[in-house]
């Protein structure tokens, strides 16, 4: 269990390639609901899930929240595997050739503060604001293999063969130097300079200032929000080959220790929209949509170029006083470019149902990355006099080698309140 504990937290120093961001989470009250927060009036984060949302209603909010996830995909299966032995056990050049072919590792820690100002003189008069801040660490790292070096090709002496599974064993398959050399794990392992961890942490800053306005219609209101925000990114990129000799935690605790960070900044656009229907007997349904970083915030550091694409989310909520209904889903899948020589997706749907019993609030969620068909992730939240607030998601589903690891695992503490 140490060794395995020693692995990922050295790996969770950095992060893969970044040439987008999933759109990610802040705040309590929606990590709790399956993720579920662009027509949600009751959270005081609409400032990151949705502007429009500041002007659902006449009220002042404040909120703060710390967490952090984290999520692996492949990684686990390898902690115990000796790239010098790879002839030996067949099994285990299996196991190697399928990680490097699906692999990723991440630890995110996404922190935020928001003040909401929507009182009903503000409201009608002039409309609602908003100010924060938002704080993100992108923490992890992947393997960069070199797809056409992935054969599970060995050496018997003078004669070379290729294996081939067969059930609970494998077929040897007669080739020959040409082709071990060529197309060899095994070989592109002895060489040491084929296959590589590629890892970067990336932080991010941001400062946003939002504002809303509310136009009535006969039985519906439609709400439009801008964000406009400041962003600050640090940026630190690493690597090495992977080679029969290589010590994972001795190697990355080396680079740990460099100091190589870049700086940048830049600026982002947020725009969204809230539909709500306002009958005199039913008044609880909204519709929301958004779209963050509309201008794809670039930062133009001297190793990479990080590209914040641009993120579409839509989502429908009841809004009942004592109970609240929300589900989110991604319009479209967003890129996560890590070094991996395939690329990846995220596109996340996810709701949840909310119980306000005025003291103690409870949560309770599901989500699911359609696009990593990898674990179903299980929410729930509670919170007591607004002043303590804890939310928790965790995948169904453990890491492998005996390791009761989940293979995603989310904590989130902060508090809200209104009036």
């Amino acid at each position: 269990m140490r060794k395995i504990c020693i692995f990922i937290g050295s790996l969770a120093l950095f992060l893969s390639k970044l040439g987008a961001l999933g759109f990610g989470g802040i705040g309590n009250v929606s990590s709790g609901m399956g993720g579920a927060g662009v027509a949600l009036k009751a959270s005081p984060y609409g400032l990151y899930y949705n502007p429009a949302l500041l002007s659902a209603d006449n009220k002042i909010k404040f909120g703060f929240s710390l967490g952090v996830e984290y999520r692996q995909k492949n990684i686990d299966k390898i902690v115990k595997i000796n790239l010098g032995s790879l002839e030996s056990l067949p099994k285990n050049m299996e196991i190697l050739k399928n990680t490097l072919n699906d692999n990723q590792l991440d630890i995110i820690s996404q922190n935020g503060i928001v003040l909401q100002l929507s009182s009903a003189v503000l409201r009608e008069e002039f409309g609602s604001i908003a100010l924060g801040y938002f704080g993100s660490a992108f923490m992890g790292a992947s393997f960069n293999a070199d797809p056409n070096r992935l054969e599970m090709i060995a050496q018997d002496g003078a004669d070379y063969y290729k294996l081939i599974p067969d059930g609970d064993g494998y077929i040897r398959q007669i080739t020959d130097i040409t082709d071990y050399q060529d197309h060899s794990l095994v070989y592109a392992i002895e060489q040491g300079n084929v296959h590589k961890v590629v890892a970067q942490t990336f932080a991010l800053s941001e400062i946003p200032i939002g504002y809303a306005k509310t136009f009535y219609f006969k039985n519906s209101n439609l709400n439009l929000g801008l964000a406009t925000k400041f962003m600050s990114g640090i940026s630190r990129s690493q690597s090495l080959y992977l080679k029969k000799d290589l010590n994972l935690s001795s190697e990355f605790g080396k680079l740990a220790s460099q100091k190589d960070f870049d700086f940048r900044n830049t600026f982002g656009i947020d725009l969204g929209m809230m539909y709500e229907i306002d009958f005199p007997k039913f008044r609880y349904l909204t519709f929301g949509i958004v779209a963050k970083n509309i201008n794809s915030p670039a930062f133009n550091f001297d190793m990479n170029r990080i590209v914040i694409k641009p993120q579409y989310r839509a989502g429908i909520a009841y809004n009942q006083q004592f109970f609240t209904l929300a589900f989110d889903a991604d319009i479209l899948p967003n890129e996560i470019l890590n070094f991996n020589h395939k690329k990846l997706q995220s596109q996340m749907i996810g709701g949840g149902a909310k119980f306000d019993l005025k003291v103690v609030d409870l949560r309770v969620g599901v989500m699911k990355d359609i696009r990593q068909d990898d674990v179903l992730i299980f929410t729930a939240g509670i919170n007591i006099l607004g002043i303590f607030d804890i939310a928790i998601q965790s995948g169904d589903k453990l890491g492998t080698n005996g390791y009761a690891i989940p293979k995603y695992l989310g904590l989130r503490v902060g508090g809200n309140f209104s009036f």
